[in-house]
């Protein structure tokens, strides 16, 4: 019997204020993926994320994650719930260590034995982490910045991330770095789904992924084919 989806987003309607940016978007999401969502600038691909973990309630559709429906429900309820998200433009408390940032992440156990082990965990997929937890993140580069945002996310052991745009505003050597350590994550068990402007490297990495445009579902299909077909090529890749 085939596994049911993690994640089904089904005819997402949604936008800001009266003007809705989705458009009977639909996409899912199963357990052990990496799912990558690419697109034009205004493509609607952060609005389907803020849509699936709550910052923003469809006017039309419905969000299955894990079997429940989480329509509309808060974020820290959908976080609860085994889904994290991790905002565009590596958000970190500046003032505060790594390790303070990386506790923060677990603000939902109360189990100290758990959040050590989380912290061993993320500390083995991001040594650097390790080594500089006393350091205030705001005298951080922009790459490691960008890992102790993706480890804060891991700190509850969630069942699916949802990155937005990982990448951005990174340089060659951290773009590198962060897509292998997305490929350990999901050799480690983890499910990902990403927003990327970067849309080769997005796709390379990618079980299945789908293309948006003008809110609207344009393409889906193994990452492979994607970035094999000429017309997704053309269109997004520069090709």
């Amino acid at each position: 019997m085939t596994q049911a989806p993690l994640l089904i987003a089904h005819g997402l309607t949604a936008g800001y204020g009266k003007i809705d940016i989705l458009h009977d978007v639909s996409l899912e999401v199963r357990a052990g993926e990496i799912v990558s969502i690419i697109g034009p600038n205004g493509a609607g691909k952060s609005t389907a994320f803020k849509t699936i973990v709550g910052f923003l309630r469809p006017r039309e559709g419905r969000v299955i994650f894990n079997g429940e429906e989480i329509t509309g429900l808060r974020p820290d309820l959908v976080l609860r719930r085994g889904l994290a998200y991790v905002p565009q433009g590596r958000i970190v408390l500046p003032q505060m260590t790594v390790l303070e940032n990386l506790e923060m992440g677990a603000y939902t156990e109360r189990d100290p034995a758990r959040v050590a082990a989380a912290l061993e965990r993320v500390y083995a997929l991001f040594p650097i982490l390790g080594e500089r937890r006393r350091q205030k993140a705001g005298t951080m580069s922009g790459g490691e910045q960008q890992m102790v945002a993706i480890a804060r996310a891991l700190m509850t052991s969630p069942r699916l991330i949802l990155l937005d745009e990982p990448s951005l505003g990174l340089s060659p050597k951290f773009v590198t770095l962060i897509f292998e350590k997305l490929l350990e994550m999901k050799r480690g068990g983890f499910t990902l789904t990403l927003v990327e402007q970067n849309a080769t490297r997005a796709l390379a990495v990618a079980d299945r992924g789908y293309v948006l445009e003008l809110g609207k579902n344009r393409f889906e299909g193994p990452g492979q084919r994607l970035l094999a077909d000429p017309e997704v090529k053309r269109l997004y890749l520069g090709g």
